[in-house]
C-alpha cells in the first residue's frame, strides 16, 4: 500500500526550498552574474568570433598551411603599409583586377599577401623555374615573365648576392660556404625570402609583390623597421624616391643603403644597371622598380659594424688607388675672365695656395682634328700645360667623353684627320633615321660614341696628345646633353615612367638612341660613364687615377661632383654626400666650393667662405674659377682672408689627412663613427673628421651658434684647447664668428700639423716645421695619457705616445731616405713646436693650454729607438 501524500508537510518544504534559493541567489559571485546573463553572453560571443575568426583565416586560408595552397590576400591593410599595385595613383578602371582599390583616395595597392608573386610545387632549388601566379602584371596589363630563376650566392661569410633572372638564360648556381654568420629560408610555393644574420631577419620580402616581365621587373623588401642611411640621405626616410639613371643631379656614390637593426648595421647594394627608382615607404618597405627585361641582383652585407659593410662593399666594387701627397692640396679650373699667365700670375701675387689647374679650357675632342678651331684647341692644351708647370704647378686637364661634330665641308678630310665616316659604326645614332645622333651641348654639336664596343684602333685615331697628364678629371660622363627632348616624350613607350625619370632624363641623350644594330642605349645608359672612363685611361696611357662625375659600380677612381648651385641646402648636402659617399667605398671625394653653376656673389659672399671652412675639411677640394668665379681673387677683404686662411688651414692638416686616408674615409657620418650611440641616429649636422677631429658646420644665414651633441670621451676646442665640459650624448651650443668654425679634437689623440704653409702641399710638407697637438684624456691628475701616429711612406711611420710628463715617438719602418737626405729630403725631419691641451692649470703658460717650442729631430730614430721629450 502506497502512503498517502502530507500536503501539509509537502507545502513545508517546498517553501523552505523557496527561501533557501532566494538566499542563494543574494550570495552569487560576480562572475556568476556574468556567466548567467544571456545578453552579456551573445555580445561576448560576438566578440569572440569578430576577433577569432579573422586569425584563424589568415593563418589557414590567407597563408599557405600545408598541401602547397596559395593564398588569397586581404584589403583589410592600413594606408601606412599599402604598396602601389603598378604607379598606384591610377583610376579604378586602370587599377589590375588582382589589385585593391580605395575610392576614396584613388589609390591601387596590392593585397596582402600580394598575389603577384611567383610559385614553384616543389621546395626551392637554384636551378628550379618558378612561374608566375598571375598572367600579366600592372603594367599596361603586360604578359608576366613565364619563367624566372632566383640564384642565392654566397660570396663571404659575411656577404651574399640575391639575383632574380630570366629563367631562359644560362644557370647561375651560386657557391656554397660551411661557415657564415648568416642563414635564409625561401619559402613555397608562394616565394619569399627571409635572410637572417646575428641581429635578426635582416632581408625580408615580406610577401610583397615579384613582377617581372620584358620591360619592368619589381621587388619589394623590408631590411629594417628602425634607422636607414644612403643614396644620398642621411638618415634615409619614408617618403624618398631616387632613380638610379646617371643624370646631372646623381648623388655620385654607389646605392648602398646601411640599416640598423637590434643594435647592428647590415647593408644592401643594388647591382641593377638598367634605370631604376628605389622608394622607401611609410613602414620602411623598400621598393625597386626596375626598367629591364634581364633580371634584378642585390649584394646584402651582414656587417655588424657600418665598417664592415664599407670593407665589404670595397672588396666589391674595388679600391686599386694610389693616393699621391699632391692630390689633397686645391685644384682650380678657371681664369676668372683673365687669360692664364696673368690668372695663375694673380694667384700667386695673392699668396693663394693651389696644386693644380686644368688650363686654358676644358678639353672637348673633335670629330675633324685638321679643322681650324681643333688645331687652335690642340695647341692650347699644350701651352697651358706648359704654362702651369713654369708656374711649378701641375696640370690636371678636364676632359668630357662626347666628340664635337667639327666637320667643316671646306676643310679637306684624310683619314688622318676625320674619324667620319670611317667609325660611324661606333656611334650612336637616331631611332628614326639612322643618321648619327647629335646632342648638343652649349652651342655646340655633340656624339657619342659607345665607348664599350669601340676598337682600339678608334681610339687611337680619336686621341690626338703626346704630353702627358699629371692627373685628369673626366666631367660630363653621364652623358650631358642639353638638347630640348621635348617632342620625344618616352611615357608612350616605356612600361613606366615618371616625373622622377623626367627629371633624369632632361640632361640626357634622348633615351631611344641606338647603335647601328638596333641595341637600345636607354638600357646601357647607367653604364655609359663606367665605359667612358675606361675608353679614355686606355687613350691617355698613363698610369693616374682620373676623378670622374659618373662611374658604376667602380671603386678605383675618385669622384668629382658637378652643377651644383651655391645654397645654404648644398652646403649641407655636399657634406653629407661626401661622407655617405666616403663610407661607401669612394674615399677620395671632391665637390666644388660655393658650387659650380648659380652663384650670386653679391649676397652669397658669406656662405662661400663658410663653404671655404667646411672644404677645409673635404677629401679632395676643388674650386671653380669661371664666371662668376669663387676663386678667392674673386673676393675682397675679410672674406678673402677667410677663404685663404681656409685654405691653409687645410695644408696645415694634411700629414693628418693623409694619415686618416690610408686607412679610412676622412668625412664620416656620426653613425659610422659612433654605431653603438643611439643619440647619433639621425644626426648630420656634425661629422667625424678621421677618428680624433669633429666639425661643426655653420649651415644657415647669420648663424651665431652651432649646436653639438657630444660623442664619448673628452673634447678640446682645437685652435684653443678650451674642453667642453658637457655630458656625453647631451647638446652643447657653442658660439661661433663670422670667421669661426667650430672644430674638436679628440682627448687621448696626437696629430701632427704643418701650420707654415709654402704655397703647395709637397712644398710645405718639405720645407715647415712639425707642430705637434698633444690632447690628453685623464683619469686623474697623474693619469694621462695620449697617441696618435703620422704616415710617411710604406716604411716608414711615426708612432707619439704621451702622458701627463713625457711625449715619446718610435718609428715603424725604417725608410728614412726621402726626410733625412738633407738637402735633398722631400720630407720636413723636425717637429718646432708642443701644444698640450688637458693639464692641470698651474702647467699652462695660455689660458687653456700649454706651449712651447721644442725641436724634435726625428731622423734620431735612425740610429735609436725611442725619442723622449718632457712635457713639464
Amino acid at each position: 500500500m502506497n502512503t498517502k501524500v502530507d500536503d501539509a508537510q509537502s507545502n513545508y518544504e517546498d517553501t523552505e526550498n523557496l527561501n533557501y534559493s532566494y538566499d542563494g541567489i543574494k550570495q552569487l559571485k560576480w562572475y556568476e552574474h556574468v556567466i548567467l546573463n544571456r545578453p552579456l553572453q551573445v555580445f561576448v560571443g560576438l566578440v569572440l568570433v569578430a576577433v577569432l575568426v579573422p586569425l584563424i583565416l589568415y593563418q589557414f586560408h590567407f597563408i599557405p598551411s600545408g598541401g602547397f595552397q596559395l593564398s588569397v590576400g586581404s584589403c583589410l591593410v592600413p594606408q601606412t603599409s599599402r604598396l602601389p599595385c603598378g604607379p598606384g595613383n591610377v583610376s579604378e578602371r586602370e587599377c589590375h583586377a588582382q589589385c585593391c582599390y580605395d575610392v576614396k583616395t584613388g589609390f591601387c595597392f596590392h593585397r596582402l599577401p600580394s598575389r603577384f608573386s611567383y610559385i614553384m610545387d616543389v621546395p626551392w632549388s637554384q636551378y628550379l623555374v618558378l612561374h608566375p601566379r598571375v598572367s600579366t602584371i600592372p603594367y599596361n596589363s603586360k604578359a608576366s615573365l613565364r619563367n624566372l630563376r632566383l640564384s642565392i650566392n654566397e660570396r663571404t661569410a659575411t656577404q651574399l648576392t640575391i639575383h632574380f633572372y630570366n629563367g631562359k638564360e644560362p644557370l647561375r648556381a651560386g657557391q656554397r660556404l660551411y661557415n657564415k654568420t648568416y642563414s635564409y629560408t625561401v619559402s613555397s610555393p608562394e616565394l619569399n625570402i627571409e635572410v637572417k644574420g646575428p641581429q635578426g631577419t635582416i632581408f625580408n620580402t615580406i610577401r610583397g609583390p615579384l613582377i617581372a616581365s620584358d620591360g619592368i621587373w619589381e621587388v619589394t623588401f623590408q631590411l629594417t623597421n628602425a634607422t636607414m642611411y644612403g643614396l644620398g640621405e642621411l638618415p634615409l626616410s619614408s617618403g624618398t624616391a631616387k632613380v638610379i639613371y646617371s643624370h646631372n643631379k646623381d648623388f655620385s656614390s654607389i646605392p648602398l643603403i646601411f640599416a640598423k637593426y637590434n643594435g647592428s648595421y647590415h647593408g644592401l647594394l643594388l647591382d641593377t644597371p638598367a634605370p631604376t627608382e628605389i622608394m622607401v615607404r611609410d613602414e620602411n618597405e623598400i621598393i625597386v622598380r626596375s626598367l629591364t627585361g634581364t633580371g634584378l641582383k642585390f649584394h646584402l652585407f651582414v656587417g655588424p659594424t657600418p665598417k664592415d659593410i664599407m670593407n665589404d662593399a670595397m672588396n666589391l666594387i674595388g679600391s686599386n688607388w694610389k693616393l699621391e701627397y699632391w692630390m689633397l692640396g686645391a685644384h682650380i679650373c678657371g681664369t676668372s675672365d683673365k687669360d692664364l699667365n696673368n690668372y695663375i700670375n694673380t694667384l700667386t701675387a695673392a699668396n693663394i695656395p693651389f696644386e693644380s689647374h686644368c688650363g686654358h679650357r676644358p678639353i672637348v675632342l673633335g670629330s675633324n682634328r685638321c679643322e681650324d678651331m681643333e688645331v687652335k684647341n690642340l695647341q692650347d692644351v699644350d701651352s697651358g700645360a706648359n704654362l702651369i708647370r713654369q708656374a711649378r704647378k701641375r696640370f690636371v686637364p678636364h676632359i668630357s667623353p662626347y666628340i664635337r661634330f667639327n666637320e667643316d665641308t671646306t676643310t679637306l678630310k684624310s683619314p688622318a684627320c676625320t674619324i667620319l665616316p670611317e667609325f660611324d659604326l661606333f656611334m650612336y645614332h637616331d631611332p628614326h633615321t639612322f643618321e648619327i645622333y647629335k646632342g648638343e651641348v652649349g652651342e655646340v654639336k655633340v656624339m657619342y660614341p659607345a665607348y664599350d664596343v669601340a676598337s682600339i684602333h678608334f681610339l687611337k685615331r680619336l686621341w690626338p696628345f703626346t704630353n702627358k697628364f699629371d692627373g685628369l678629371i673626366i666631367e660630363n660622363n653621364w652623358p650631358l646633353d642639353q638638347s630640348d627632348k621635348s617632342a620625344q616624350d618616352p611615357s608612350p613607350y616605356l612600361d613606366y615612367y615618371n616625373e622622377n625619370f623626367k627629371a633624369a632624363l632632361t640632361n640626357t641623350p634622348t633615351w631611344n638612341m641606338t647603335l647601328i644594330d638596333k641595341t637600345k642605349y636607354f638600357f646601357k645608359h647607367n653604364t655609359y660613364g663606367e665605359e667612358s672612363v675606361k675608353a679614355i685611361m686606355n687613350m691617355t696611357g698613363d698610369r693616374i687615377v682620373p676623378a670622374v662625375s659618373n662611374h658604376w659600380m667602380n671603386g678605383n677612381v675618385m669622384i668629382n661632383r658637378q652643377n651644383i648651385d651655391a645654397l645654404w641646402l648644398n652646403l649641407h648636402r655636399e657634406l653629407i654626400h661626401a661622407a655617405l659617399g666616403g663610407i661607401s667605398g669612394h674615399w677620395l671625394w671632391s665637390s666644388p666650393i660655393c658650387g659650380d653653376t648659380k652663384f650670386f656673389p653679391e649676397n652669397q659672399t658669406d656662405l662661400c667662405a663658410k663653404w671655404y671652412m667646411a672644404s677645409t675639411y673635404f677629401p679632395l677640394v676643388r674650386i671653380d674659377a669661371n664666371t662668376p668665379a669663387r676663386d678667392p681673387t674673386a673676393f675682397n677683404g675679410n672674406y678673402r682672408n677667410y677663404m685663404v686662411t681656409a685654405l691653409n688651414r687645410r695644408l696645415a692638416f694634411i700629414p693628418y689627412f693623409y694619415t686618416v686616408l690610408q686607412q679610412g674615409p676622412l668625412l664620416r657620418p656620426m653613425f659610422y663613427q659612433y654605431p653603438q650611440a643611439d643619440y647619433f641616429e639621425k644626426t648630420n649636422s656634425q661629422f667625424s673628421v678621421g677618428d680624433d677631429l669633429l666639425i661643426v658646420p655653420n649651415l644657415h644665414v647669420m648663424q651665431s651658434y652651432v649646436h653639438v651633441t657630444m660623442p664619448p670621451g673628452t673634447w678640446y676646442e682645437i685652435w684653443g684647447g678650451e674642453r667642453v665640459n658637457v655630458t656625453e650624448g647631451k647638446i652643447a651650443t657653442v658660439p661661433t664668428l663670422e670667421s669661426d668654425f667650430l672644430t674638436l679634437i679628440r682627448g687621448g689623440s696626437i696629430i701632427a700639423l704643418q701650420n707654415e704653409i709654402h704655397g703647395t702641399a709637397e712644398n710645405t710638407r718639405k720645407n715647415s716645421l712639425f707642430s705637434i697637438v698633444i690632447a690628453l684624456q685623464c683619469l686623474n691628475t697623474t693619469s694621462c695619457s695620449a697617441s696618435g701616429e703620422v704616415y710617411f711612406l710604406p716604411e716608414l711611420t711615426l708612432k707619439f705616445r704621451a702622458t701627463h710628463e713625457k711625449l715619446y715617438v718610435t718609428a715603424q719602418g725604417d725608410d728614412f731616405s726621402t726626410m733625412c737626405n738633407f738637402p735633398n729630403n722631400d720630407i720636413m725631419e723636425d717637429a718646432g713646436d708642443i701644444k698640450i691641451f688637458g693639464l692641470e692649470s698651474q702647467f699652462n703658460n695660455y689660458d687653456t693650454y700649454r706651449h712651447f717650442e721644442e725641436y724634435v729631430m726625428f731622423c734620431d730614430l735612425e740610429v735609436q729607438d725611442v725619442i723622449e721629450v718632457n712635457l713639464i
